[in-house]
């Protein structure tokens, strides 16, 4: 595996990991009065992007890649487990997860680009 795609599947699982950490937390933290308002469901639509411009300056892979792999992982895999109640164990698990999911087509990408 070339370095590249290394660092795509790490920024991948970091971005996952954070956003399903972050999203998790901050939902809870928000909620903890029992009402979850369109304020606050805003506010914490912003948490993936700023996850995943953290994991860029840490990682160093391209914004480009990054961004989406956030904001697909907090729509796929963390509102339907945070819909069905999951809890911040489960959401960093399947955040992680779904960040590696969301990662792969870039991996491939960048493998086709390389040898063809």
């Amino acid at each position: 595996m070339t370095s590249s795609v290394k660092k795509i599947v790490l920024g991948g699982l970091i971005t996952g990991f954070g956003t399903g950490l972050g999203w998790s937390v901050l939902v809870y933290v928000l909620s903890y009065d029992q009402l979850f308002n369109g304020r606050e469901f805003a506010l914490s639509l912003i948490l993936p992007l700023l996850v995943g411009l953290a994991a860029w300056k840490r990682v160093g892979v391209q914004r480009r890649v990054l961004l989406p792999i956030a904001c697909l992982t907090l729509v796929i895999p963390l509102f339907g487990l945070g819909i069905g109640g999951a809890n911040i164990l489960q959401m960093t698990i399947a955040g992680a997860l779904g960040g590696i999911f969301w990662a792969s087509p870039f991996v491939l990408y960048t493998l086709v680009k390389r040898y063809l």
